[in-house]
């Protein structure tokens, strides 16, 4: 803006080396009362005549200066009294000061000076739209202390602007137009209704300003298409009329919002995700005015550049049901999400429940914890900067936890329970799922249904979907067990359970003199789970030599009496063991077999010998064969010797007896040594005489 020239100094007082040797007399000075410059920049001077003194008048003389430090010298010689202006030619839209005298008695005496005045120089500038002018004071008294500012419409009128009280020497103007040819003057009205001009200011604006620069507010994520929403500040320049976009690195234009007070766009170009990764924008306002050279509008440059607030990492412990994440701060000329970052919001949504603000955090904040997370939920996190200032908030992307129901195994499943007869131990066969979350298995133990189970033996996951349990800290000859087995997770959580199934336990009693024995047994429990139950109890016995006899094979008997009269020769101890024989339909297409404990009932040995026997082959005492029974027959010998102590005869077979065979009648000896059902050794020895 230009501000007007100060006005020179009125008073003169170099006027003696203006007139040198010249006599000032009394004789009345010409009042100035106008300067107007014309279009061609020559002046005219305006006066008012001085009093007629009588006195011889000569001239009035015009004196000019274009530097207060330059002497003054004649410009315009008037001779006519009567006149009361005068053209002066040349250039004189610039600074210059003027001043006259009157002469008169020959040119020998000379009128003081005039006050010195300047002409009204109007000068010009410009910025986009807004011309600025400024003019000087001309030293003149007005007739009303107003300038008048004047613009020619170039049709041949000149259209009053604005009036300016004195000393104002400065005004604006705002054109209309991208391009526009101005010109101006200023007026002023002089004593004496004359009027002074300035010169003509003639100026093509071209508004080449952008208009002022527009900030974003925020940049929030749209959470279901990463597509990014931004808000800014309307421009504070008249002219605005949209706003342009920018994006990601080389921050060329990618899109244009046309509309001054349009203030928000959800930019979705470029293949943009904010779900993905932080994405980068900003905004420059645009006026009305193209650029021909440049193809576009006058754009003022973009200022802070937004990156979206963006969850950079996360990391659940789903042992401990924790879950950390962290996010990128912002950086001095790069917010994060909002303009002033005052804090964040985090929100979580549980399912499909509304999301709620579980914390909020400082502007010094960048990870957070949750904990307590469940398992069969999904959670849905996202984090909120909020400018306080502006009271925005914005969208950070979205975490989203799916815990799910862990996943178990499908099934778990017992398929029977079989007592191990040669170590006594219950082994439980078990069937699963292998393609679970199942890191180890535990077999659990209880007397009764109802009491608490304890933990027997744990394993490690890596086995097949069959495998067995061995149940070493048992004593299944004294009970039944009932029997689960657990799956576990890495976390040591239960995950899954087997049916709870019962083994089945065998006990009894024996009448040594009766040789009568009466077992009972308990039921098996754990196929009725699978849809199953048990089709028969067979109950088996078991003698000498391993000897296995099935005695009963019953759906619901639960108890037996054997008779063991029938029976010749017999270990020292009769066994008794019971299967059940799961029916046909298991779910899993199994028909599986469970084992009770084996019952043995030791019987002391039963040993006769007699003293002779008569080998003549009439079927009647043809060998001399002891009557044993209830012995270990594995553990059996007969000797016989002869009178000199010879042996004649040797066997560890109980069935097989001496016939005498090369031997004449006579008394022989014999030794016989067996063990009974505990193991322990007995002796006989005598006499036996062999009749023929």
């Amino acid at each position: 803006m230009l501000i007007g020239l100060r006005m020179i100094n009125k008073y003169l007082f170099s006027l003696l080396a203006i007139v040198l040797a010249a006599n000032i007399s009394a004789q009345t000075v010409p009042t100035l009362r106008c300067i107007s410059i014309d279009e061609n920049q020559d002046v005219t001077l305006s006066w008012t005549q001085p009093a007629d003194t009588g006195a011889d008048f000569n001239a009035y003389l015009v004196y000019y200066r274009n530097a207060v430090s330059a002497p003054f010298s004649i410009l315009s010689q008037v001779t006519d009294y009567n006149q009361s202006s005068v053209l002066i030619n040349g250039s004189f839209a610039t600074f210059g000061e003027f001043m006259m005298v009157q002469v008169f008695n020959g040119f020998a005496d000379t009128s003081a000076a005039s006050d010195t005045i300047s002409p009204i120089v109007l000068g010009i500038s410009s910025s986009g739209r807004v011309v600025s002018l400024g003019w000087n004071n001309s030293g003149l008294a007005s007739q009303d202390s107003i300038y008048k500012l004047y613009k020619n419409d170039f049709v041949g009128n000149w259209n009053l602007l604005e009036n300016f009280d004195f000393p104002l020497t400065a005004a604006q103007d705002t054109i209309a137009d991208c391009f526009e040819e101005v010109l101006y003057r200023v007026e002023a009205n002089g004593l004496g209704g004359c009027i002074s001009r300035s010169n003509q200011v003639n100026r093509l604006i071209v508004d080449d300003v952008p208009p002022e620069q527009a900030d974003l507010l925020c940049a929030s994520v749209d959470t279901s298409s990463g597509e990014v929403i931004l808000e800014w500040d309307r421009s504070a320049s008249q002219d605005a009329l949209g706003y342009m976009l920018f994006y990601f690195e080389d921050f060329n234009r990618t899109d244009t919002v046309f509309g001054a007070d349009t203030l928000s766009f959800t930019y979705d170009k470029n293949g943009i995700n904010a779900l993905i990764r932080p994405e980068t924008l900003s905004v420059a306002p645009f006026d009305s005015c193209f650029d021909s050279v440049n193809l576009w509008y006058n754009q003022a440059a973009d200022n802070l550049r937004f990156r979206t607030m963006f969850i950079e990492t996360s990391d659940y412990d789903k042992c401990s049901g924790k879950l950390a994440f962290s996010w990128q701060m912002p950086r001095e000329g790069f917010p994060v999400g909002v303009r002033n970052l005052s804090g964040c919001n985090v929100y979580r949504q549980t399912n499909s429940l509304e999301p709620e603000v579980i914390s909020t955090l400082s502007s010094l904040d960048s990870v957070f914890i949750d904990s307590g997370l469940v398992a069969g939920n999904k959670y849905t996190y996202v984090i909120c900067p909020f400018d306080e200032q502006s009271g925005k908030e914005a969208l950070s992307n979205k975490i989203v936890i799916d815990l799910g129901e862990k996943n178990a195994p499908d099934y778990l499943y017992i398929k029977s329970i079989v007592n191990n007869h040669d170590n006594g131990y219950n082994e439980i066969n078990v069937y699963t799922d292998t393609n679970s979350e199942t890191v180890s298995y535990g077999l659990f133990r209880s007397l009764l249904a109802q009491d608490k189970f304890m933990e027997v033996e744990k394993v490690d996951e890596d086995l097949s979907a069959e495998f067995f349990f061995t149940d070493e800290s048992g004593s299944p000859s004294q009970s039944d067990y009932y029997y689960q087995v657990l799956a576990y997770d890495e976390c040591e959580e239960i995950i899954g359970r087997s049916q709870v199934s019962k083994s089945i336990y065998l006990k009894g009693t024996k009448n040594v003199q009766d040789l009568i024995n009466r077992v009972e047994w308990t039921n098996y429990e754990g196929f009725d789970t699978a849809g199953t139950d048990v089709d028969f109890y067979d109950l088996y016995r078991v003698t000498t030599g391993s000897n296995e006899e099935l005695l009963s094979s019953e759906p619901r008997a639960f108890k037996y009496t054997d008779n063991l009269e029938a029976i010749d020769l017999v270990s020292g101890a009769v066994c008794y063991y019971v299967i059940a024989e799961e029916e046909d339909g298991n779910i899993y297409d199994f028909k599986e077999s469970s084992v009770s404990n084996l019952l043995c009932l030791d019987y002391p040995p039963t040993v006769f010998l007699p003293n002779a026997f008569t080998p003549d082959d009439d079927g009647l005492n043809d060998r001399f064969l002891p009557y044993v029974n209830f012995i270990d027959p594995t553990d059996y010998e007969l000797r016989i010797y002869d009178r000199t102590g010879l042996l004649v005869f040797q066997t560890n077979d109980p069935l097989e007896g001496w016939a005498g065979s090369n031997e004449t009648t006579g008394i022989f000896a014999y030794q016989l040594t067996l063990s009974n059902a505990r193991g322990e050794a007995l002796r006989y020895a005598g006499k036996v005489q062999l009749i023929r």
